[in-house]
């Protein structure tokens, strides 16, 4: 009997997305039972988050990508126009907004129980804020690594090495918006919605068999750069204008250090 690769696919991919999330439950579980993981998803679900922490939750992966979009032609990479199906009988711009509740639920959205819900706020208190998130960035990465190995599978399409410069530098500016918002889990996975809602309106791929993806590497090196900026504003002394966000006293001690707050 042959082996059905796409039955494969079709069942290894949907635990591969929820497995961040699954590995964080049952963690907590074994940790405080039921009682920890009601707490946990309580605290995933806290929407009481300042609308300045929504609007760059949602605003920051459109800047990221609308950068990568159009500096892509210009540096000589073809990119397509959307990687929406051309016969929609509506526009794009209004096809984003289900497909991002899409992404809340099931598009990556989902993978932030476990990155940012679970394993930043230990490994900043072990390691600091930037070197945690480059750990999470590179784990991240390397999560997403089977998914190369799948045929009609379209990550498979752009070159791995970029997709992890990507999670690791973009890890960072999760770790900013989840500490400055309070860690608020919501704001993380709006994030990541946002950025996975943006990557086909706004595309730097073809997604097709044979095209070479080099565009990626703009958006990669986009990453870096916006990574760069914001690790920068973690490390500098920002306790003033922290204090000016209303940022919790135990939250800024993760950007400044303990003798600054």
């Amino acid at each position: 009997m042959p082996f059905d690769v796409s039955v494969y696919t079709a069942v290894v991919v949907p635990i591969g997305a929820f497995a961040p999330m699954l590995a964080s439950i049952t963690l907590i579980f074994r940790q405080g039972r039921w009682l920890g993981v009601k707490t946990f998803l309580r605290k995933a679900f806290d929407f009481q988050v300042k609308p300045l922490y929504y609007i760059l939750a949602l605003l920051l992966p459109i800047v990221i990508h609308v950068v990568a979009h159009y500096l892509a032609p210009v540096m000589g990479f073809e990119v397509a126009d959307t990687l929406f199906p051309a016969d929609l009988s509506i526009s794009p711009i209004i096809m984003t907004i289900p497909y991002f509740f899409l992404m809340i639920f099931i598009g990556g959205g989902q993978e932030e129980f476990g990155w940012r819900g679970y394993a930043q706020k230990p490994l900043q208190e072990r390691f600091g804020v930037v070197p945690a998130s480059l750990l999470i960035g590179v784990v991240w990465g390397f999560w997403h690594l089977p998914l190369w190995a799948m045929p009609g599978d379209g990550h498979s399409t752009y070159p791995f090495i970029a997709f992890l410069i990507m999670t690791t530098s973009i890890s960072i500016v999760y770790a900013w918006i989840f500490n400055a918002s309070g860690q608020k889990l919501i704001i993380a996975i709006f994030f990541h919605a946002m950025s996975n809602t943006a990557a086909p309106l706004l595309p730097f791929l073809h997604m097709k068999d044979g095209k070479p993806e080099t565009a990626y590497w703009v958006y990669a090196g986009v990453n870096v750069v916006v990574g760069i900026i914001f690790a920068h504003l973690i490390t500098r002394d920002k306790n003033k204008i922290l204090v000016i966000l209303h940022i919790p006293l135990e939250i800024r001690k993760y950007f400044v250090g303990t003798e600054h707050v």
